[in-house]
């Protein structure tokens, strides 16, 4: 029986769902609402539809006393990410890798293990949505840690059911705990009317989850500046330097590293609604600095399933490139200690057998093959063996906020 191959919405289940406990008070999160990016209240039903099939169908296989309740997921591919737009190189839908199967009852523990764990999520997801609460990651986890063992499975099978459902996580009303940060000259209205002003916060504010907002306004923002790292947006930040930027307003966003879901969508929305605002991105000189970039250019495989809500094409690469790099200190590529300390007096590093390793799989990729910009700053970086932090540009005169501004002001043409 194929539990999670529900195309129709269904009529009420005549098995009686899963007791749903009531959610703790004092760690209540917030009422699901019309945000900018809430569930359309009739997916959510089909969701909803859907899930109940699934639920009904495991009590049917009960009552009829089959051999095995069986749910069957769809395999999302693991391999690189597939080009499906050659004008902008989005990552869109690929193609199914087929199903598979979970039993219960089972001879091998951890497919028993699956069964539930899969199971006690859908009835979460169940409960999020017939109440309109919104659940994290985090609070399915802390729902039933003893069942789940460690946070990483709640975040592969939410991922797996919302794929195999056709929909995006967020339809199942469970979204990622915020992670990323962001300040700048913008202000948000909150579903609840609270106003935010992300100009004030030198520390900036979490990433607002789309779901709880009202509306956004820009208020003379000529630039948006993703950055890798935490440490160089608390830099800025606590400096106002998106308020007194030589290159006018601006918004930095950091999502600490990979980027996950919620600071990508909140990125994806916010060019959305002001494509004409150029993006940039500041990263390190290495391969993950790269790989990083084009996470938010082209997305991931993992997510390839809906891609096309969180890529953002336009992003441009700002820094750290070759460029800025300083060429005596990998001039002749010397080995040895003399060497490596003449490249960590400037700032620079060698590259690692892992580093290479990430540089040679960015090369393979399909979005890379065209030549290009990036790709010539891969080959240099293999070539050179070097990588470099963002915090190199520190070491310029004038810093790291002379450097922006000069290269801000030389991109937007001023």
């Amino acid at each position: 029986m194929d539990l999670l191959e529900v195309s129709e919405p269904q009529t009420s289940p005549r098995f009686p769902l899963p007791g749903r406990p009531t959610r703790p008070k004092d760690n209540a999160p917030e009422q699901e609402g019309t945000g900018i990016h809430a569930t359309n209240p009739n997916q959510r039903q089909i969701v909803i539809s859907k899930i109940e099939a699934i639920l009904e169908s495991i009590g049917n296989s009960i009552v009829n006393q089959e051999k095995h309740m069986i749910i069957k997921l769809r395999t999302r591919r693991k391999a690189k990410p597939q080009v499906t737009n050659p004008s902008t190189g989005v990552t869109g839908s690929l193609p199914d890798d087929g199903m598979r199967g979970i039993k219960f009852p089972s001879r091998n523990p951890q497919e028993a293990w699956k069964f539930a764990a899969i199971l006690r999520i859908l009835e979460l997801s169940h409960e999020a949505l017939t109440s309109g609460v919104v659940s994290t990651k985090r609070d399915i986890y802390y729902r039933d840690p003893e069942l789940f063992v460690k946070q990483a499975v709640v975040d592969r099978y939410v991922e797996d059911i919302a794929y195999t459902l056709g929909v995006e996580r967020d339809a199942l009303n469970i979204v990622a705990a915020a992670k990323g940060l962001v300040a700048g000259s913008f202000i948000i209205t909150k579903l609840s009317s609270t106003v935010l002003d992300y100009s004030t916060e030198q520390e900036g504010f979490l990433v607002p989850n789309l779901k709880e907002i009202s509306s956004l306004e820009l208020q003379n923002v000529a630039w948006v500046l993703v950055i890798e790292k935490e440490a160089t947006f608390r830099t800025l930040s606590t400096q106002s330097y998106h308020q007194h930027s030589l290159a006018g307003r601006g918004v930095i966003l950091t999502a600490k590293g990979y980027p996950d879901i919620s600071t990508r969508q909140f990125l994806s929305y916010l060019h959305s609604i002001n494509p004409q605002i150029p993006v940039f991105g500041l990263v390190d000189f290495d391969p993950d600095g790269l790989g990083i970039l084009s996470t938010y250019k082209y997305g991931s495989a993992a997510t390839a399933h809906y891609e096309t809500s969180l890529a953002v094409p336009a992003i441009r690469w700002l820094g750290v490139k070759s460029v800025d790099v300083s060429p005596s200190a990998v001039n002749g590529g010397e080995d040895g200690e003399e060497g490596r300390a003449k490249h960590e007096e400037v700032g620079l590093l060698r590259l690692t057998p892992r580093d290479r390793r990430i540089a040679r799989g960015i090369l393979g990729r399909e979005t890379f093959d065209e030549g290009g910009e990036w790709r010539r700053e891969v080959q240099v970086m293999l070539m050179l063996g070097v990588k470099a932090e963002i915090q190199i540009l520190s070491q310029r005169g004038g810093g790291l906020e002379r450097w922006l501004d000069g290269r801000l002001v030389e991109e937007l043409g001023m």
